[in-house]
């Protein structure tokens, strides 16, 4: 008998398991690589001229800036990094262009009126930069979820939290249409349904033939790897000001 030819078996399906479900998110969320997003056009570069950086406000240039990408559609193209720097520095030059924004929610709170229909989000990146996001039409996106999306550049904001403390934060504008997940949110056709609990199956008969190889006074305790998930939890005040500063502070820390 081979020595823990049980866990072998187990890992062995396991990987497998792992492995379809990650061809199976990657071919769920392939639909949404296919919204293009266009560059803007001279009358939506006159009207961001109104724009002004710092105010906690969205004027005219925010309209045109939400009605140029509910039009997006067809193929997505390439778009730039972003410079965080130069958004701070000179924000006016960057105004208006795209860029391929990513980071994970951490605040998402609905427009009241006239912007029904729009999302602002607030994301931190990698390095612990936290920007923000409006998106038009409903994302659902939960807290802890990573997106990625080529997104326009608005302005720079200054927003108050409820310690009177002001701090900067860069805004992009976006379509919910173009944005890509870690994990896909709408529901799987029947065909990817149907390989995914054949997967499942095969991992189970694997699961129980490795189980009668095995010694029956050897027995090898596996952890369930999804309770970690449950330990997850937000640390951020209920408040949307006090969230804000609280991620602003943290990313300061993490810098």
């Amino acid at each position: 008998m081979i020595p823990y030819s049980r866990l072998c078996c187990t890992v062995y399906a396991v990987k497998m398991l792992r492995e379809s479900l990650i061809l199976l998110s990657y071919i769920g969320t392939a639909g949404n690589s296919y919204a293009e997003t266009t560059p803007i056009s001279e009358n939506t570069k006159i009207r961001l001229q109104t724009v002004v950086d710092g105010l906690d406000v969205r004027c005219e240039g925010f309209a045109a800036l939400v009605e140029h990408v509910e039009n997006w559609e067809g193929e997505n193209t390439s778009s730039a990094s972003p410079n965080w720097e130069l958004f701070e520095e000179s924000p006016q030059s960057c105004r208006g262009n795209m860029f391929t924004v990513s980071g994970v929610v951490e605040l998402a709170l609905p427009l009241s009126a006239p912007w029904e229909g729009v999302e602002e989000l607030f994301l931190r990146n990698r390095d612990g930069i936290v920007f923000g996001l409006y998106v038009v039409g409903s994302t659902n996106l939960s807290h802890k979820k990573t997106v990625q999306t080529p997104a326009l550049f608005y302005k720079t904001m200054f927003i108050e939290g409820r310690d009177n403390q002001k701090r900067l934060y860069p805004m992009f504008v976006t379509n919910q249409s173009v944005i890509t997940t870690s994990m896909q949110d709408s529901i799987m056709p029947v065909g990817l349904l149907a390989l995914f609990f054949l997967v499942v199956a095969v991992f189970i008969f694997l699961k129980k033939k490795c189980t009668k190889q095995v010694n029956s006074r050897r027995t090898i305790k596996v952890q369930e790897v999804l309770d970690a998930t449950s330990e997850i939890a937000s640390d951020l005040p209920n408040n949307s000001s006090d969230a804000l500063a609280t991620m602003y502070n943290e990313s300061e820390i993490d810098i």
